[in-house]
């Protein structure tokens, strides 16, 4: 071979070993991960983690637990769960200049010429309690338990890699592959691939150390069913205190939903998406009050921990609450987890936070409109109710990034963001569906981007400029980069809706109520209460549930609206403290003539252009 050919050789290698980010690789680096949940003890209830470095030669390696991750605006700082943390070079010996930096990053000085090698560690969950410390006190650390990690020997074990391992500082690219040591009893329940290697030894394979954190794995007995709704086959696991809800009541409670949100997706190559789903009637102290009831979502799998409860309509309306939106992610545009740069030692927050949110709020409600598994009346309710939280964000920019990692920090100040995008979104939908004529609407266009596979925070509207109209241009800095207020009287009355800001209207009401969101506490108290209320509330009055919901910064604006929105007189039961004591009310709404703020409904006098933008909107597939 000629010189200059192997120059070219040579070089058409090294970038082929170049990720994305710049970073250039050598072929075979991969990070071994080693983790133990058969020796686990109930006196030292810690899962020992071992890690077979790739050969990092470099004087300082710096090893990062993340202390932000993709869709969680509070910083998690997961380096609190590491101890006992040592390191060895290529001789076997102990790396002895070890020292943490700012919690989440250790750092380790190697003598010169000397290789790492191995890293062994303990790491608790973030369920529970360890040395005293209760991982839901502090207001950093409130983690979700369905974002978290639990390990409990002869039941279950829930790894989020997030929370168990990190990355070493410059190779969060490379491929990372996990072996785990388990009871024999135990199987694993995992979107991520997998295979057994040994007796019961499963090794898990992912491209990367971003990818492998969208994945989490389940270790237990929990009780399974599936089903396919179009390409997608839906795997369900239930793990519950009692065992009175199972995996094929959870099937018949969100069928509907799920077909409705697949139909939506339209025709995507054959996958798996699996749910795991914990039921509890236990109600521990902070874990309560602090919000770790919820969802987590990923790209192929979601995780739900939920409170147990007699009442089945109850169960039925907090799991397709959780579920709503939640497959949507299979859509690669909206799966913000993709866009990130690899650094989780900052907010994990971008230019794009606004569409991924939206569309997933927006798209979940129209499916269901398609499918009539919702109906329009309710949306109208859930449009005015967000319309209340956008009201104090209404001249923010949705694309300012340093102004978001600071406001989402705040789960009400980011509902108020949410509720913005989601109305964005909305209004967007609507005017690209007139300026096509009716030919392409939103979810058209991001399914052709999606197709593609070549999106960035900004292909939206580059896209929607050149196949659509350059109005879309216009749109996007008034009301996306810009702080113009949304369009709303204006775009709803193209599909035949009259939007009021304000109204006189006899609405139902338990007497005027309002609340305060204290960071502290991480819970909601009654700012003033109208003297004479149903619900017979008064000031400093702290919530505590709903019909058995508990209120909390994860699902505020869904349960709330059922004290301040109420559909009809029935009874709603609200749990609350009152000094020192837990106080119970059992009460109906009643009519009232107010004036009404924000009251979304049909137009009467709607013309006939107005109703066929209507229908193409949100009428079933086909129209």
């Amino acid at each position: 071979m000629r010189p200059f050919v192997v120059f070219v050789y040579f070089l058409a290698m090294l970038f082929s070993l170049t990720n994305a980010s710049g970073q250039t690789l050598i072929a075979g680096y991969e990070c071994r991960v080693n983790i133990d949940i058969q020796n686990v003890t109930k006196d030292k209830d810690r899962v020992k983690i071992t890690i077979y470095t790739p050969p990092i030669k470099s004087r300082h390696v710096r090893y990062v637990m993340p202390a932000y991750l993709p869709g969680m605006g509070n910083k998690v700082d997961n380096g609190q769960f590491v101890h006992e943390f040592y390191a060895l070079d290529d001789r076997g010996m102990p790396i002895k200049a070890v020292k943490r930096q700012s919690g989440n990053v250790i750092l380790l000085k190697l003598d010169k010429g000397r290789t790492l090698r191995k890293l062994e560690y303990w790491v608790d969950d973030s369920w529970g309690e360890s040395d005293g410390k209760d991982y839901h006190n502090e207001r950093y650390s409130l983690i979700p338990n369905a974002a978290g990690t639990t390990f409990e020997q002869g039941k279950g074990f829930l790894l989020n890699p997030a929370y168990m391992f990190g990355y070493f500082e410059g190779y969060s690219w490379i491929p990372y592959r996990v072996s785990v040591l388990h009871n024999e009893a135990m199987f694993p329940f995992s979107s991520l691939s997998h295979s057994e290697v040994g007796v019961n030894r499963d090794e898990f394979l992912a491209n990367s150390y971003n990818d492998l954190i969208e994945y989490p794995i389940y270790y237990g007995e929990p009780d399974t069913c599936g089903f396919v709704s179009r390409n997608v086959y839906i795997d369900i696991a239930v793990v519950t205190d009692s065992g009175a809800i199972t995996a094929r009541q959870i099937r018949k409670y969100i069928g509907a939903q799920v077909s409705a949100c697949t139909r939506f997706i339209g025709d995507i190559p054959p996958c798996h998406y699996k749910m795991l789903f914990f039921f509890t009637k236990e109600q521990k102290g902070k874990a309560v009050t602090n919000g770790v009831f919820g969802g987590a979502s990923h790209r192929s799998s979601a995780v739900y921990y939920l409170q147990e409860t007699d009442d089945e309509d109850q169960i039925i309306a907090m799991v397709t609450r959780e579920i709503s939106g939640d497959l949507l992610k299979m859509i690669s545009f909206l799966d913000q987890s993709r866009s990130g740069d690899g650094n989780f030692l900052r907010p994990q927050v971008t230019a794009s936070w606004w569409m991924t949110e939206g569309m997933k709020s927006y798209f979940s409600w129209l499916a269901d409109i398609r499918d009539s598994v919702s109906n329009e009346a309710d949306f109208m309710a859930a449009l005015s109710a967000k319309i209340r939280l956008y009201e104090d964000v209404k001249n923010k920019s949705l694309t300012d990034v340093e102004q978001l990692e600071k406001s989402l920090k705040n789960p009400l100040v980011a509902e108020k963001y949410r509720a913005r995008a989601m109305l964005t979104v909305f209004m967007l939908d609507i005017n690209i569906t007139q300026w096509t004529g009716g030919l392409l609407g939103l979810r058209e266009i991001v399914l052709a981007l999606n197709d593609s596979a070549r999106f960035t925070c900004d292909s939206l509207e580059a896209y929607i400029e050149q196949k659509v109209t350059s109005q879309a241009k216009n749109f996007c800095a008034s009301y996306c980069s810009g702080n113009k207020e949304l369009p709303m009287i204006e775009s709803m009355s193209k599909i035949g809706w009259v939007y009021s800001p304000t109204a006189l209207d006899s609405v139902l009401t338990f007497g005027q109520i309002s609340l305060y969101y204290d960071e502290i506490a991480d819970a909601f108290f009654v700012r003033q209460a109208e003297q004479g209320n149903r619900l017979m509330l008064e000031n400093g009055d702290r919530l505590v549930s709903i019909d058995g919901t508990n209120v909390d910064a994860a699902n505020l604006d869904v349960v709330l609206a059922t004290i301040y929105s109420p559909q009809d007189i029935t009874q709603v039961e609200v749990i609350f403290i009152r000094g020192n004591q837990n106080e119970r009310i059992t009460a109906s709404p009643f009519f009232r003539t107010v004036v009404v703020d924000h009251i979304v409904r049909f137009d009467p006098a709607g013309n006939d252009d107005a109703e066929l933008l209507h229908a193409r909107i949100f009428s079933p597939y086909g129209y």
